[in-house]
């Protein structure tokens, strides 16, 4: 209650104070007690009155409370009440101090600029008693330490205690290493799957199948033909770059002529191959059985004979 009374009592003399210093400058330091505990904390209000339409200079307020040992725990934004005759700026201030004694808000000092001359004004100091707390009894006695009460787990607590357990953690570790070997296992057995086949590799598959159909045994001619033509066209669009399918043999068999991977002696053999099975396909002529073996045997020897050109590059390569 004291506190309020001594505020009240400040503000009444900044008033009248005002009204003499209006002309001039003004400038009051508000604080709601001047004497506190270490480590409370209390509050000071800075009012400064200048003649309207005048901005006065401000000191480093900072600055000067620090010197004096003073912490400044809040500091709010300066405000400008504007009014007439006057222009108020007020700026609040929450401090404490952490060592008994006596501390000095020092003077602050203020200047505005009149008519070219500088009009300088200052508040009053104030002097503070900051005191420690004190101990009432006997002060040797200590007093026995309380139980610390102890706080339920909550869930976060209960989930980390559950994976730091010893067993957990041994579990944990069984199942990352099994998922390491299995990831390692996948690894391993897919890079093997990814491995392409060779366009030779392919064509002599599906030559091994046309040979299981059988296709000869039961007079089944065109089926083999076409077959053969099949694989052979497909074969020339994997390994000659040439497109065969679904195009005359009249119009592609001319790339293949001068194609370093095939030999002169099977380009003639490879035309009658074709254009055989062209007859058979599309004029339903009659074959010789000389000549449907001949087809078959003509397929593995033109692939032996490439295979032959390609492992010849290669050791050149590697040679080099």
């Amino acid at each position: 209650m004291l506190k309020h009374y001594f505020f009240l009592l400040l503000c009444l003399i900044g008033c009248s104070w005002g009204m003499f210093a209006q002309d001039k400058g003004q400038a009051n330091i508000f604080m709601d007690s001047t004497s506190f505990l270490i480590g409370d904390q209390i509050s000071m209000e800075l009012v400064v009155n200048v003649p309207a339409g005048y901005t006065p200079t401000f000191p480093i307020i900072n600055e000067l409370l620090e010197k004096e040992k003073l912490e400044i725990v809040e500091q709010q934004e300066r405000q400008l009440i504007k009014g007439k005759p006057n222009y108020t700026y007020k700026q609040r201030f929450i401090l404490t101090a952490w060592e008994p004694g006596s501390y000095q808000i020092p003077a602050l000092n203020f200047a505005y600029k009149n008519d070219g001359a500088l009009v300088e004004f200052e508040s009053a100091s104030l002097m503070l008693s900051v005191s420690a707390p004190q101990v009432t009894g006997d002060s040797t006695y200590v007093a026995d330490i309380k139980t610390i009460l102890a706080e339920s787990p909550n869930f976060l607590d209960q989930l980390y205690a559950f994976f730091t357990h010893p067993v957990v953690v041994a579990l944990l570790i069984l199942f990352l290493a099994f998922l390491a070997f299995y990831a390692f296992m996948q690894y391993k057995n897919r890079a093997k799957a990814v491995v392409p086949k060779t366009p030779e590799e392919i064509a002599l598959q599906q030559l091994d199948l046309l040979k299981q159909n059988d296709f000869l045994t039961q007079q089944r001619y065109k089926e083999f033909h076409t077959s053969i033509s099949f694989i052979l066209r497909t074969y020339l669009n994997r390994r000659f770059i040439i497109k065969a399918l679904e195009r005359p043999t009249s119009e592609f068999l001319p790339k293949l002529k001068q194609h370093p991977l095939l030999s002169p002696s099977l380009y003639e053999e490879f035309q009658t191959v074709l254009e055989h099975a062209d007859l058979i396909k599309f004029a339903k002529a009659s074959p010789l059985d000389i000549g449907n073996k001949k087809a078959l045997s003509f397929c593995f020897d033109l692939i032996e004979s490439v295979q032959e050109k390609l492992d010849q590059e290669a050791q050149k390569t590697v040679e080099k």
